[in-house]
């Protein structure tokens, strides 16, 4: 699959529209297929469902309105508690993660269903109507309708269920956290494969020969997906190389340098065009290839937790809770190569995404808001004590004494009983001495 489609993919998976529709063409097939059946082959007297058409043409009639009108009803107040739904999940959690919501095949599932009954009851409706030579005697249509009835029956009994747990603080919070396990899994594979060395990148450096254009973006928005093989096609084709200066999730304003192409000998003169044509950008970000778009969700969770207005420090634990466990992970997983080589020629040149980069994404603004809260500070230094034990490399290690000396440094001026201070001090030195034996 193309991996320009992925931000449009994603887009429909999280609209509204787009499973209804489906359910929607699924139910005028089936309701044609019904009827169809209905007037060709099953009116046989001798037949198993002979019974089905023992029935009134009049009284289906009024049935199927009752039911189409039934379900109109219960559509408009689906919808109704769909948005009371986001407007609480937009004011506790915040807007960004309305997405979450929408994306929910379970929300998309229920509306498609109620909305594909009332318009099989309705073209069923108006098919009753139909005279000579196309009138018929509704049995399997009329039985697959009171079957869809019934289902809409369990389903809307389902979707009071399901919107009253989807609103649950540690709900949303685990969502967003399988989110990102899944964009991390896709994007850091756990896979064997050395870092660049030094030499590596100095070789990179020396061969990539002058300056010969700069490409400027010709928009102002984010930058979603970067299609790093197609790039890396056109630069070993050009027998040139292009170093990027941005990363999916960063946001470019026009005229800034998106990137630039060294050559030795001259470059195609419709380049520019060419590189721009192989990124996608958007009005927001999305999760295909920026590993810190749901780090940001479950941190913007836990700050807006912190805030004096809603002050629920067990929602910040929580989320502290999965961005160690999202580290820990990271800690075993092999991150892109910033210089990509074809022939021992470097080809692509990207912006470095390291392991710090989402680390301090991560824990840097809940330990700024949680500066007056204990419980939350020590929680996070349990978090960073079990880094430690998965620490793997001197960067992570350096990271984890790093929060740990910013905490003791912060909470140093804060006024703390002499028991609250030992405790806090003694998880720092557990840390430090950790950190320094493994």
């Amino acid at each position: 699959m193309n991996s320009k489609l992925a931000p449009l993919i994603e887009k429909i998976q999280s609209s509204f529209w787009f499973v209804p529709s489906l359910m929607m063409v699924c139910s005028l097939i089936l309701a044609a297929g019904t009827i169809y059946l209905d007037t060709t082959h099953l009116q046989d007297k001798n037949s198993v469902v002979s019974f089905l058409y023992a029935t009134d043409v009049n009284a289906v009639r009024s049935l199927l309105g009752t039911i189409a009108g039934a379900m109109i009803t219960v559509t408009s107040i689906a919808f109704s508690i769909t948005i009371v739904s986001l407007t609480l999940a937009s004011s506790q959690f915040g807007p960004r993660l309305m997405r979450n919501f929408m994306m929910d095949k379970g929300t998309q599932f229920v509306l498609g269903s109620f909305i594909a009954t009332f318009l099989f009851c309705i073209t069923v409706f108006c098919a009753i109507s139909f005279k000579e030579p196309y009138a018929f005697q509704p049995g399997i249509t009329l039985a697959v309708a009171i079957t869809m009835t019934c289902f809409s029956v369990w389903i809307l009994i389902y979707f009071i269920h399901h919107v009253a747990q989807s609103i649950q603080a540690d709900v949303v919070i685990d969502g967003v956290y399988c989110e990102l396990e899944q964009t991390i899994a896709k994007l850091f594979p756990k896979i064997s494969k050395e870092d660049l060395t030094r030499e590596d990148a100095l070789s990179a450096q020396e061969n990539i020969g002058a300056c010969q254009l700069e490409v400027s973006s010709p928009f102002s928005a984010y930058l979603q997906l970067i299609d790093k093989e197609s790039l890396l096609n056109l630069a070993d084709k050009s027998q040139c190389t292009i170093q990027l200066h941005y990363s999916a999730g960063d946001f470019i304003v026009e005229n800034a340098t998106i990137a630039t192409v060294f050559a030795k000998g001259d470059v195609e003169p419709n380049i520019s065009k060419d590189i721009i044509e192989h990124t996608v950008h958007g009005a927001y970000r999305t999760p295909v290839q920026d590993p810190e778009f749901a780090v940001h969700q479950l941190v913007e969770i836990a700050l807006r937790a912190l805030s004096p207005g809603i002050n629920d420090p067990y929602t910040a634990i929580t989320c502290i809770d999965k961005l160690s466990s999202v580290l820990c992970s990271l800690a075993d997983k092999t991150f892109p190569q910033t210089n990509i080589f074809v022939n021992g020629v470097p080809r692509l040149v990207c912006k470095a995404l390291t392991f710090t980069d989402i680390a301090t994404a991560a824990f840097d603004q809940i330990r700024q808001e949680s500066e007056t809260n204990l419980a939350v500070t020590i929680k996070m230094l349990d978090s960073l004590h079990v880094l430690a034990t998965q620490a793997k490399t001197a960067e992570h290690k350096h990271f984890v004494l790093t929060q740990a000396a910013m905490i003791e440094q912060q909470q140093a001026k804060q006024s703390l009983s002499d028991s609250d201070r030992v405790v806090l001090l003694s998880r720092i030195e557990k840390i430090t001495r950790h950190t320094k034996i493994i």
